[in-house]
């Protein structure tokens, strides 16, 4: 209830002049004893200021989350990186990379190389038991023009594919242009060779077995006892016999045992692919006179 009903009327002439009259007390304690209402509540000066502050501060961040993460800082490049595929370091001077997995997809390589600023474009594909561990295909553009890239297995010489040989690749440290590399590994059964290797040579499924200027029935004679397939891939020799093309419409149903051979490839595991031409030729068109030696 409010206790200003309660109060006798006070007129003027009894606070004239008196500072502290019966009236004067009076009006003194109800208005001191009234609460005041929320409108003239006062604020705190201390949690204005906290409330500014954060009002200032959420504008920040909205400003922030409109540019973008990217735009406000810039990540830094790591010194090294670490996965179950390959792990990239420096030593003396250059970036090695050793890789681990052999049979990851090639898009692991390439986030492992970004991670430490370099431009690597790196695959291993499937290849004829001759070319496993070799180098397919190594090349480098941009700013790396004169730079040096090496690439090997460590230990040096091992066989690849065997546990603790890996392959390595070297580049200087500051290299920033690009590089692409493609190395064979071992097949995964029924997987086809993207480099294919002579069926004849060391390592492979028709190894020693001659091949050139043979008939087709007796190079898959040779073929079936050691329990390989033989393809058929008909050849049109060049002039002068420099040279073939060869018109994939042309498929082994057309192919007689009397037609003639002039190579052998390793298609896939357990299966190679003849080069062959219905007559003899006086020279061989895919090697000319320099055929390679068998086995």
């Amino acid at each position: 209830m409010n206790e200003l009903k309660h109060l006798a009327r006070v007129h003027d002439e009894d606070l004239a002049g008196r500072a502290s009259g019966a009236g004067a007390r009076a009006l003194l304690a109800a208005i001191t004893a009234e609460e005041p209402t929320p409108e003239r509540a006062p604020v705190p000066r201390r949690r204005t200021r906290r409330l500014l502050l954060s009002a200032a501060a959420t504008a920040v961040l909205a400003a922030a989350a409109l540019i973008g993460p990217g735009l406000v800082t810039t990540p830094a490049v790591a010194t090294s990186y670490a996965s179950t595929e390959l792990d990239i370091v420096q030593e003396g001077g250059e970036w090695v990379a050793r890789i681990k997995d052999p049979y990851a997809d090639h898009e692991k390589y390439t986030e492992g190389f970004e991670a430490v600023g370099l431009t690597v474009q790196l695959q291993i594909v499937p290849v004829s038991p001759s070319q496993v561990g070799e180098l397919i295909q190594m090349g480098m553009g941009g700013s790396a023009i004169g730079q040096r890239m090496y690439t090997g297995t460590e230990p040096e010489g091992c066989e690849t594919g065997r546990p603790g040989c890996v392959l390595v690749i070297k580049l200087p440290v500051g290299f920033n242009g690009q590089a692409w590399v493609k190395f064979g590994r071992q097949a995964r059964p029924g997987e086809a060779y993207q480099n294919a290797g002579r069926a004849n040579a060391k390592g492979e499924m028709l190894e020693g077995v001659k091949i050139s200027g043979r008939t087709v029935g007796e190079v898959v004679a040779e073929a079936r006892r050691r329990g390989v397939e033989a393809i058929f891939q008909v050849i049109m020799p060049n002039e002068n016999y420099d040279g073939f093309s060869v018109n994939p419409r042309e498929t082994s149903p057309q192919v007689g045992n009397d037609w003639f051979v002039w190579d052998a490839e390793s298609a896939r595991p357990g299966v190679v692919r003849l080069l062959v031409t219905k007559e003899h030729l006086p020279k061989n068109p895919v090697y000319g006179d320099g055929e390679p030696p068998v086995g």
